[in-house]
């Protein structure tokens, strides 16, 4: 295999310089790894090379460790004693599990009631929704996965149930696995991703419960 160049520092003209120069060193190679894994310049099952991400990136095998393991919690990495760290994708099962209960939260804390649904509201969602197209045109879908997580964080925020919205947000680090599991399972097209979310946006627009549960529940356990 083709050795790979790592740079915890990249020039200036990237975005990921900005990232690295202001948070502490483990978050910052989680962050470039994360970024690398979504936006598939690691492929599924490709191994990660602790002395060689280490040595390229100039940290400690401890610092490098702390990264892998918060991917790991986000099932975008695999680590094993005995094979060492892979990157992984999550099977079709575990991807509907998680948006099963995704589904289940976000629908309990939203259809009750709708006076939640404000201008204001819709402004944030479309916002997301333009960012997601623009990410969609560069490829880029670590920035499609922030997107998503943002879009329904002001879904499940302004529905007013804190406790059901911490459950959700638990399941937050899971979603970009999932993106790009089901990007590389089902054939999804990024540009795709967009449109879904308008879906819901077209659902809340009626202001009729029935409707958003039902728009929630296509978008996350549909087919």
């Amino acid at each position: 295999m083709q050795d790979r160049k790592y740079s915890v520092t990249p020039p200036d003209k990237v975005p990921e310089a900005r990232v690295i120069a202001h948070v502490p060193l483990p978050d910052a190679v989680y962050a470039v790894l994360r970024r690398r894994i979504l936006n598939n310049e690691f492929a599924a099952g490709e191994r990660l090379v602790e002395s060689r991400i280490s040595e390229e990136f100039g940290v400690s095998r401890t610092t490098l460790r702390s990264a892998l393991r918060e991917l790991a919690n986000e099932n975008l990495v695999e680590i094993s004693n005995r094979h060492g760290c892979y990157v992984a994708r999550m099977d079709l099962d575990e991807i509907e599990d998680t948006c099963f209960a995704r589904f289940l939260l976000e629908a309990s804390a939203v259809s009750e009631n709708v006076d939640w649904l404000t201008p204001e509201l819709f402004d944030a969602l479309d916002s997301e929704i333009e960012n997601m197209k623009l990410a969609a045109l560069s490829g880029d879908m670590a920035s499609i996965v922030d997107a998503d997580t943002n879009f329904h964080g002001v879904i499940i925020s302004a529905g007013g149930r804190t406790r059901v919205a911490e459950l959700w947000h638990l399941l937050d680090g899971q979603m970009g696995s999932i993106m790009r599991s089901s990007i590389d399972e089902l054939g999804i097209d990024m540009n795709e991703i967009a449109q879904r979310h308008q879906l819901i946006v077209q659902a809340l627009r009626t202001k009729t419960s029935d409707i958003i549960e039902k728009a929630i529940k296509d978008h996350y356990v549909g087919s």
